[in-house]
């Protein structure tokens, strides 16, 4: 399998769940009962605060069978870890978007690194407009930097929009303002925009199994965490950092591999991003851990902020 690059700003992944069939099944089924008295018909929220957000909302975890529930957190669980890093999550909300639902500009901030939208929404037959998940785009996030007093700008060019298509998993750097545009032309759950929706929590560090000894675990915190000298002076960055590092049997560490990065520079003089980066791999690339197994690896996260350091 390729390698895939570090997961910057946002990644979208296709195809991402082999049972999402049977995840829509389950609410298109509810959704046709007509009269129904089950439980499971009344558990929706009308989540609206004004000029902010409108839609209806329950708890993803608790609304399909447990088998299915579980074989999807799974999956989530593990791309995380693998792709970002972050093998943990928080519970789901589980969503659908009908005539006049929105999410106006916002960001997550408080709730993780990375937010997550798992798309349900029968997209390519859809009769509404909108529902596309809106993100402030690099350039107008660093507006003055790319103004041209010469060249006019439109939506397309100061919105990143990203389709809820079906089966789609859509992660973005949590800090960037994003919304869900407007849903309009539609009045029917069957018909509308379906996702569950969360965060990513911030990661910590993860290793295999081999390196569950108390002395080598014990060995890798105590050098991970003299990374945080190597980055003084970094506090003109801000954002979290993960590295997978493999060792070979020797302890050396054979290779350094970033596989998610959402550092940007801050207020305040210092090294550029890409070089605090580069002094994080040369730390990294130094790490030896004792009695390692040929092939054992560890995940290493470093979280920049205000010029703190938190690996």
């Amino acid at each position: 399998n390729s390698i895939e690059s570090p997961v910057r700003r946002l990644r979208v992944v296709p195809d991402f769940f082999a049972q999402a069939d049977e995840m829509r099944a389950v609410f298109d089924e509810r959704m046709r009962r007509e009269r129904s008295r089950g439980p499971e018909s009344f558990i929706w929220d009308y989540w609206h605060v004004p000029g902010q957000y409108t839609y209806l909302r329950t708890f993803g975890d608790r609304y399909f069978p447990e088998p299915l529930t579980d074989a999807f957190l799974s999956r989530l669980r593990t791309w995380g870890r693998d792709v970002l890093g972050c093998g943990s999550i928080t519970p789901p909300w589980f969503s659908y978007y009908v005539e006049g639902c929105v999410q106006e500009l916002h960001a997550d901030v408080p709730h993780g690194p990375w937010a997550y939208v798992f798309s349900l929404t029968r997209w390519d037959g859809r009769r509404f407009s909108g529902g596309e998940t809106e993100l402030l785009s690099p350039e107008t996030l660093e507006f003055w930097h790319h103004f041209s007093p010469d060249e006019g700008l439109e939506a397309r060019q100061l919105v990143e929009r990203v389709p809820a298509a079906f089966n789609q998993l859509t992660v973005f750097d949590a800090r960037i303002p994003h919304a869900v545009r407007a849903v309009h032309g539609t009045h029917d759950p069957l018909d509308s925009r379906v996702v569950l929706h969360g965060w990513f929590q911030y990661p910590e560090l993860t290793t295999s199994d081999d390196i569950g000894d108390e002395k080598a675990l014990v060995s890798l915190k105590l050098a991970t965490a003299q990374l945080a000298r190597r980055l003084e002076g970094a506090d003109s960055v801000t954002g979290v950092v993960t590295v997978r590092v493999e060792f070979g049997g020797d302890g050396q560490v054979r290779e350094t591999r970033v596989l998610s990065d959402t550092l940007v520079a801050n207020a305040g003089d210092g090294p550029a991003p890409a070089t605090v980066l580069e002094r994080l791999m040369d730390a990294l690339g130094g790490l030896r851990l004792t009695a390692a197994a040929e092939g054992s690896w560890a995940i290493v996260p470093v979280r920049l902020s205000s010029g703190q350091q938190d690996p």
